[in-house]
């Protein structure tokens, strides 16, 4: 390993407090399928209040549990900062010691409840006091305030274990999130931060090296800029501005294949009106989007007008749904994409499966293009070791044409998260990659390790 790799990560601590990062902070689809393993998020356990009617009730095993932003991502709400801070970290304050069930728990109640797959809910027992009434359950995170604000960020130190690639850390992610709720039904929204410096290499090169003439308003980037009437009857909304499009998991990793060949990765923000509905199980999310917008702060999608939508079923232990996106590209003989996937999660706590299937035509926009028809496919397997620690095993694959034989790119990831304290988290992963080999074709074949290690800290 060469010296300037191990001074450049020293430094690394350093950035983790600069505000510059290359992508935007994601969605963990893995906390929301195990939301069912802690209800006491929003309830003391064991239900130790009233159950509200179905239009009323806002548990959704979804992004909108922890985040303001409806596909993830971003701020989070009162209960994410409890699920954040009461339920992920090893060590740390725990906001839930605030409050003593005893009180509200009916006479007789049973033991702590639990939801598993086949047996479903098990030891709950609605009570008689309304959520509201219960100030502490919270602990010091204010249940309900007006205006919020958060951050995100994560670094990246990349190991190539062979080939010609150097070792780098870079900044991966730093956003701040901004939210205001005048009312209570209505939440204004604004999420941005500062995109990555493009350098012809990596950021083990000597400063003086690097030539970029931006200046360092050219850097900024709005992710996302939205006002959204939240809480309907139903837990339904409607959002209009920038945003994110629903379409399958918004894994936290924008180089999955089923992000990235599909492009649904860091920089895919639209322009329009979205509307979703969830009265507890089944779901239904619509957008109708513009985006490229010239001017606008760090957008760098190409002009186009679309739409998609994403439904299925959301229930304590399982989990299955498909989307369908399309858009037209607005520049002279550019190709439209159509976009379709099935996604499907399971909840064998402490096991989480998840995965997604999507089917993706490129519809040529010139006749003397073809149109191309792929697949694309992630799998992944969740187990929760103990608290603060948790181990995954990933595969993705992709085939962009399949009229093309062995040209297919496959990837096995095997790592680990460690939450050792509160506001902190720390991913490492070990990766496989490889693509297929047929000589007629040219295409040779690869194949590539990588380490990745990734510390995050968020608020």
């Amino acid at each position: 390993m060469r010296m300037a790799f191990w001074s450049t990560l020293v430094g690394g601590a350093a950035l983790l407090l600069v505000l510059l990062g290359a992508s935007r902070g994601e969605a963990t689809p893995i906390y929301a399928i195990r939301a069912a393993n802690a209800c006491d998020t929003c309830h003391i356990e064991p239900l130790g209040w009233a159950n509200p009617p179905v239009k009323d009730r806002l548990c959704s095993m979804d992004c909108r549990g922890c985040h303001v932003s409806p596909t993830g991502g971003g701020l989070r709400t009162p209960s994410g900062l409890y699920y954040g801070r009461q339920v992920l970290p090893m060590f740390g304050a725990r906001p839930g010691d605030a409050a003593d069930p005893e009180r509200y728990r009916p006479e007789g109640y049973p033991n702590k409840g639990r939801a598993r797959f086949r047996e479903e809910f098990s030891g709950w027992w609605p009570g008689s006091i309304p959520a509201q009434s219960i100030p502490e359950r919270y602990g010091d995170i204010n249940p309900d305030p007006k205006l919020r604000a958060g951050f995100d960020i994560r670094e990246m130190i990349y190991l190539p274990t062979a080939g010609e690639d150097d070792a780098a850390i870079f900044p991966m992610q730093a956003d701040g999130h901004l939210a205001w709720q005048p009312l209570a039904n209505l939440v204004a929204y604004v999420s941005g931060g500062l995109t990555g410096r493009k350098r012809e290499d990596n950021l083990l090169a000597d400063a003086e090296e690097v030539q970029d003439e931006r200046e360092w308003v050219d850097y900024l980037t709005v992710r996302e800029a939205f006002v959204m009437a939240d809480h309907l009857p139903d837990n339904s909304y409607v959002r209009v501005g920038r945003f994110a499009p629903p379409f399958g998991w918004r894994v936290p990793d924008h180089t999955t294949f089923v992000r990235r060949d599909t492009q649904f990765n860091q920089y895919r923000s639209v322009f329009g009106v979205e509307a979703g509905w969830n009265p507890n199980y089944p779901h239904v999310e619509a957008a109708a989007f513009y985006q490229g917008l010239e001017g606008w702060p760090g957008d760098q999608n190409e002009r186009g007008l679309g739409g998609a939508i994403n439904g299925g079923w959301r229930d304590l232990t399982w989990q299955v749904g498909g989307s369908l996106h399309f858009l037209k590209r607005l520049d002279e003989g550019a190709p439209s994409d159509l976009t379709a996937g099935f996604h499907y999660g399971l909840n064998l706590y402490p096991l989480v499966i998840l995965g997604e299937l999507d089917y993706k035509r490129v519809i040529a926009g010139d006749p003397s293009q073809e149109s191309a028809d792929g697949l694309i496919a992630y799998h992944e397997a969740n187990l929760l070791i103990s608290r603060g620690i948790s181990g995954l095993l990933k595969y993705d694959w992709s085939d962009l044409d399949l009229r093309l034989k062995d040209d297919q790119s496959h990837r096995i990831t095997a790592g680990a998260t460690w939450h050792p304290y509160t506001h902190f988290q720390l991913d490492v992963q070990y990766r496989r990659n490889w693509t297929g080999k047929n000589p007629a074709l040219d295409f040779a074949g690869s194949a590539a390790d990588e380490v990745l290690i990734m510390p995050r800290a968020w608020f």
